[in-house]
């Protein structure tokens, strides 16, 4: 399926943080723009005399220049991006300016996230208005390893950008100290908060939200990746978009990888014994989302609680809660739907040959008159 454009709208200023990473450097050297250069030879041909006034006043008008666009003096009006484009190319001609002067039109608002990945800023584009999300991640000292990572990230989230329940990929920036992702800003918050302020998600609306992240997850493997870490932390419910898969820092286009990664409470049997793994590991994790949709815990939660009488799992040593999320039986309470037990349970089938194909997943009888998400 051809995959649908979608272009940005115009973007914004960061300087509101005076001490956020990717202001532009004061510092950093300056050179004549083009235009100029004609204008001014000009005039030093004509008069000679005049030859060192010119130039006394030429480095005097683009310092003044220069100084107004780093602090923020110029009005903040559509006549601010000529001059700005002008101090800008006075800037050092590194690899690194367009994407300093892209991210200095993001105005950052707040911080919205954080986590081992980095922090997540709400930026506003600078003329719309319009929110963004920003994802800052430092860059390590041995950046060439971390480089192949990042660049795997971005490939992968843009070729699934298209469908409507993938957080929107917008583009990829960096400066000498930072890596930047924007995307498209989500209205509301992951299913882990969801639940922990208000409830389960009712029933008839787990079916919509399970419908909408399966077809995600299909379109995530039709394009040949395994997400490999689906959760409730990366599964998001906008106000407007419904769910919305987030996170490709884990993403592998890899066939049958055996890196042990993920988060704990949603990891196959496979991951975990440190095997070799397939795309099944997203249908399996998918499952452990839509238990805890509709019940308000993991199996390995309640199993825990109950078992070994410990509230957090992440308690439990490393040899213990790999041990108990091997070991651990769902126990699906009353209030549950057959259907929706069923289908739970067919995932959740620990020897191969017995789970369902990805094929026939759509057509289970838990999706029954459930509209499907349209792929534009």
């Amino acid at each position: 399926m051809k995959k649908k454009s979608r272009r940005e709208d115009s973007e914004p200023s960061v300087q509101e943080n005076k001490d956020y990473p990717f202001q532009n450097d004061k510092d950093s050297p300056a050179t004549k723009c083009d235009s100029s250069k004609k204008d001014e030879s000009q005039l030093q041909a004509n008069n000679p005399k005049n030859r060192k006034f010119m130039g006394v006043l030429r480095n005097f008008f683009y310092k003044f220049l220069l100084c107004c666009c780093i602090s923020g003096e110029i009005s903040d009006s559509e006549t601010y991006e000529s001059v700005k484009k002008l101090a800008d190319s006075k800037q050092e001609h590194d690899c690194f300016d367009k994407d300093k002067h892209y991210i200095d039109k993001y105005k950052i608002t707040k911080e919205v996230g954080r986590g081992s990945f980095g922090i997540v800023y709400l930026v506003k584009t600078k003329y719309s208005r319009k929110k963004k999300a920003l994802k800052v991640v430092k860059k390590e000292f041995s950046f060439s390893n971390q480089f192949g990572e990042i660049r795997r990230e971005v490939i992968v989230w843009n070729s699934v950008s298209a469908h409507p329940n993938i957080v929107r990929f917008i583009r990829f920036l960096q400066t000498d100290t930072v890596c930047c992702f924007v995307s498209d800003f989500v209205e509301g918050e992951t299913l882990t908060t969801f639940i922990q302020k208000n409830s389960p998600i009712a029933k008839s609306k787990a079916k919509v939200f399970a419908a909408q992240v399966a077809s995600a997850i299909m379109y995530i493997h039709t394009n040949g990746i395994i997400h490999r870490d689906i959760s409730s932390n990366n599964v998001m419910l906008d106000v407007y978009k419904g769910a919305q898969v987030i996170d490709f820092g884990l993403s592998t286009y890899e066939r049958n990888p055996r890196d042990f990664c993920g988060t704990l409470l949603f990891l196959c049997p496979e991951i975990l014994q440190r095997k070799p793994y397939d795309s099944y590991c997203d249908w399996w994790a998918f499952a452990i989302v839509l238990f805890q949709a509709l019940v308000g815990r993991t199996p390995l939660e309640i199993y825990v609680k109950e078992a070994l009488d410990i509230e957090n799992v992440y308690l439990l040593p490393r040899y213990n809660w790999i041990r108990a999320a091997l070991n651990v039986k769902v126990s699906y309470p009353a209030e549950l739907s057959d259907e929706a037990r069923h289908f739970i349970n067919d995932l959740l089938q620990k020897d191969p040959y017995r789970r369902p194909l990805e094929a026939n997943i759509r057509e289970h009888e838990y999706f029954h008159r459930v509209p499907w998400p349209k792929i534009t």
